[in-house]
C-alpha cells in the first residue's frame, strides 16, 4: 500500500512556473485509493492551476491524463505520443511512479505533485 498527499498549490506552481504547456498525469491505483492522484484529483488540480495561473497573469495550458499504474512501463505507453506537446509533466503518482516515468521518458521533464508519506505492506 502507498499513501500520498498533494503538495501545496503554491509549491506546484513554483515547479511549473517556467512552463507554458503542462500535462498533469494521474495514477489509477494506490494514489487513487488514498484520494491523492486519481482522475478526480487530476481534474481538480488542473482546473485550479488554470484558474490560479490566469489570475496571476501567467495563464498556462493544462491538460490531463490518468494511466492505470505509473510504476509499470507498459501502462505509460499512452503518454509516449503526447509528451512532445508539453513543456513539463506534473505527476500525481507516488515517488515510484515519478521515478518510473523519468526513467522511461528521460528526454522529458517530470515534476512530482505528491508527497509520498507511506510505502508498505498491509
Amino acid at each position: 500500500m502507498i499513501v500520498a498527499e498533494q503538495k501545496p498549490l503554491g509549491e506546484i506552481k513554483e515547479m511549473i512556473a517556467d512552463a507554458d504547456r503542462v500535462l498533469v498525469v494521474g495514477c489509477g491505483t494506490c494514489v487513487t485509493v488514498c484520494f491523492a492522484g486519481g482522475t478526480k484529483e487530476v481534474d481538480i488540480l488542473a482546473s485550479s492551476l488554470r484558474m490560479s495561473t490566469k489570475l496571476d497573469g501567467n495563464g498556462k495550458e493544462v491538460d490531463t491524463l490518468t494511466v492505470q499504474r505509473q510504476c509499470e512501463w507498459e501502462y505509460n505507453e499512452p503518454l509516449k505520443e503526447r509528451l512532445a506537446d508539453y513543456d513539463v509533466v506534473l505527476s500525481l503518482g507516488c515517488g515510484i511512479g515519478v521515478q518510473t516515468l523519468t526513467e522511461q521518458f528521460s528526454e522529458m521533464r517530470f515534476v512530482p505533485g505528491l508527497n509520498t508519506t507511506f510505502l508498505g505492506l498491509p
